[in-house]
């Protein structure tokens, strides 16, 4: 196979996942996150696709959006920054199964009472159908099962009342070579060193990614791929 040709998914464990290692070490790495996702298009792809959905939200009451599987929250502390340069107004509800990175993400959001945070399963969750505007899934679909992204593109479709965006990374050799060597050069931290080049290869391609959303019975949906090697996959049902 050429460079550019994607490899075969092997999905694997992250160490952020199996919740064993010192928080402080999980804060470290979780920095290391925020600053990948700021200088390589992770906070953008999300921005770009909810742009129009908060633009045209007319009503006096806030946007409302349901981000699930939250981790540290950084992607809804954009969303909100966003919103406020809009003079939107917005509630997020953000959900992780992880007790530890909830506590993590309510501390880095203490400026933010736009976001509130529910501990509960993204494979199990307490809301109706349209209970939100928008709902959200960033760089977390790849840690799960195809079977399991499947369902979460289902809630995800359930949901939203207006449409749901998905943001992932987009597997490749390229990628993975890439992630590598940069985690090489600007972090120490043993987490992030393994699991962000794990998380290439744990990702879906443009083409899955479109199976995903059939195989989940989503209609009129969108695939979109961004710079460097990022996914969106979108529904937009905006009047």
């Amino acid at each position: 196979m050429g460079l550019f040709s994607a490899p075969p998914r092997n999905l694997r464990d992250e160490l952020l996942d199996l919740d064993e290692a010192p928080f402080e070490e999980v804060k470290d790495s979780l920095s290391d996150v925020r600053r990948v996702n700021r200088y390589l298009s992770g906070y953008r792809v999300l921005l770009n696709h909810a742009e129009p959905f908060l633009k045209s939200h007319s009503e006096k009451r806030p946007f409302t959006v349901i981000d699930l599987a939250t981790g540290s929250a950084d992607q809804p502390t954009e969303l909100v920054l966003f919103a406020r340069r809009l003079g939107i107004p917005i509630r997020v509800i953000a959900i992780d199964i992880n007790r530890k990175m909830l506590d993590y993400a309510r501390e880095e959001s203490n400026q933010f009472p736009e976001i509130s945070f529910i501990q509960c399963d993204i494979l199990n969750l307490p809301f109706a159908e349209n209970s939100f505007d928008l709902a959200i899934n960033s760089l977390a679909l790849h840690h799960f099962s195809e079977t399991n992204a499947v369902s979460i593109i289902q809630a995800l479709d359930r949901l939203g009342k207006q449409g749901f965006i998905v943001n992932d990374l987009h597997r490749s050799r390229v990628a993975f070579c890439s992630i590598f060597i940069l985690t090489r050069i600007l972090t120490k931290n043993r987490l992030t060193r393994y699991d962000a080049p794990v998380s290439v290869m744990n990702a879906f391609t443009p083409s899955e990614m479109k199976q995903l959303a059939q195989n989940a019975g989503v209609k009129g949906f969108q695939v979109h791929r961004h710079f460097p090697y990022r996914i969106a996959l979108i529904r937009n049902s905006i009047p």
